[in-house]
């Protein structure tokens, strides 16, 4: 009986709720601070390349997510135009990082002899126009990229690429190179593995 009138005082003792306090809403999470929380990055920039055998190049660079980027743009070989597509994997945002990278192009056709005559030489011993050369490559290339990940970046690329290059009107050519008038040939298409090394710089906007 006493311990029934103890809970019973005590409750008449509570303070009523406070009707303010209950329409308060419960308190926010700051997703932010959240360890599982990812930081934007910037996903829309540029980058401005030379190298071999992509020639100079400026592409737009776009990163759906922080460790993939993608690139697609216009290169010259001071001869022609050509496209430029590709993708790199770079696995750190830190100052220093390494990094996977690929990509396809297409030099559409132009005339090469400028080419030869900046060499100095003439290998095929010929005067006959080299014309309608273009050519089509593929490079797997492993980087290293010095800056911020998320607004400027400098970059060294080595690796290897393969190229396909083709010249559609190689009957004058060879008929000039074997004295023979009579000579017919369809498209002549040479197939070769060089190295490829690429230099540039990356920009992000936003």
């Amino acid at each position: 009986m006493l311990g029934m009138a103890r809970d019973a005082l005590a409750q008449d003792t509570l303070p009523p709720p406070d009707p303010a306090v209950d329409a308060l809403p419960p308190p926010s999470v700051d997703a932010s601070s959240s360890p599982d929380a990812t930081a934007s990055v910037p996903m829309l920039g540029i980058s401005l390349d030379a190298g071999v055998p992509d020639g100079v190049g400026v592409s737009a660079v776009v990163r759906p997510v922080r460790w993939l980027r993608l690139h697609g743009g216009v290169t010259s070989n001071t001869l022609s135009l050509g496209l430029r597509a590709g993708a790199g994997w770079v696995p750190l945002a830190t100052l220093v990082s390494p990094s996977l990278n690929v990509d396809v192009g297409h030099y559409f056709s132009a005339k090469y002899n400028k080419l030869v005559d900046r060499l100095g030489s003439n290998p095929l011993q010929t005067d006959a126009p080299i014309n309608d050369v273009g050519y089509d490559y593929a490079s797997a290339t492993v980087g290293l990229e010095i800056g911020s990940p998320n607004r400027f970046a400098a970059f060294l690329r080595v690796g290897l690429s393969y190229s396909t290059l083709t010249i559609d009107d190689a009957e004058a050519l060879l008929q000039d190179v074997t004295d023979d008038p009579d000579v017919t040939a369809t498209p002549l298409s040479l197939r070769f593995t060089s190295p490829s090394v690429k230099l540039g710089f990356l920009l992000y906007f936003f």
